[in-house]
């Protein structure tokens, strides 16, 4: 009960309480009330916390458990002193130009899971949209004339994306096939499996739809390493980063930087020193 109410305490969107919750019944044998910073660093820094290197999974505990330690004991709490230094992740996959194009011209727009699929790529791809606000998407809320939409995003607040045109098209060809198949959820895309046919589809739903994606493109591909693709193909077709950070609703530009570090690198090559005093 008291999870219950510290997650009510918060605006907190459903996606994080479930991982808040996760974490704190996680640490509900732990005495929370008499540690100090040590104590808590030493229980997040167990093994298994952290995968592939990084800090982030440690960071989100951390960040949980002060917020629950606050809000129940106070900001005197000697446990609130904790800090860890956090480490970024290694480089994650990110789709080039042919790859995304492959992806694309991969899908059969003729058959409904094709049009959906088709619809939902090019869809990420121009907008960098995250899992569950690509679910969460409502057609009442995509305007096909202004080719632009509104959604709840991380934070709780509603943000605008815009999209191409041939992505209107792509979503208007999986509009007719929901028409034909009499589906009437108010979400944008929706499951084509027997036992959620119709109905909204879930993030999981998502992640299993994109990786079977990538094994056909063979890459690993999820619904975030779309997001990604999305700030690194406009980067490379001549975005500004700025343009990409608002397009991206990035509320910091490093994000967008870190994402694009690789192809800003790459931009070196035709000024290669040694390139040109060799030859």
């Amino acid at each position: 009960m008291e999870i219950e109410n510290f997650l009510a305490s918060g605006r907190y969107s459903a996606q994080t309480k479930e991982r808040y919750a996760w974490i704190l019944l996680n640490a509900a044998d732990q005495p929370l009330a008499s540690w100090q910073a040590a104590d808590l660093i030493r229980y997040i820094t167990r093994p298994n916390w952290g995968k592939n290197g990084s800090t982030s999974t440690q960071s989100l505990v951390l960040h949980t458990l002060k917020a629950y330690i606050r809000w129940k004991w106070g900001a005197g709490h000697p446990a609130l002193s904790a800090r860890i230094k956090k480490v970024d992740p290694p480089p994650q996959p990110v789709l080039d130009i042919q790859q995304a194009r492959d992806l694309l011209a991969s899908f059969d727009p003729h058959s409904a899971s094709g049009a959906r699929d088709l619809a939902l790529c090019a869809l990420a791809l121009d907008t960098g949209l995250r899992a569950s606000e690509l679910c969460r998407l409502e057609t009442a809320y995509v305007d096909m004339r202004q080719r632009t939409l509104k959604v709840i995003v991380k934070g709780g607040q509603w943000k605008t994306a815009v999209f191409s045109e041939p992505t209107a098209n792509c979503i208007l060809k999986w509009e007719a096939h929901k028409r034909e198949l009499k589906f009437t959820a108010p979400q944008v895309f929706t499951s084509l499996q027997h036992q959620n046919k119709g109905k909204k589809l879930s993030r999981e739903g998502l992640k299993i739809i994109v990786r079977g994606w990538g094994k056909r493109l063979g890459v690993r591909l999820t619904p975030h390493a779309l997001r990604r693709s999305f700030a690194t193909l406009a980067t490379v077709l001549g975005a500004p980063t700025r343009v990409v950070q608002v397009a991206g609703r990035w509320t910091k530009i490093e994000t967008v930087e870190r994402y694009t570090m690789d192809i800003q690198q790459k931009q070196i090559s035709p000024y290669f020193p040694a390139e040109h005093l060799l030859k």
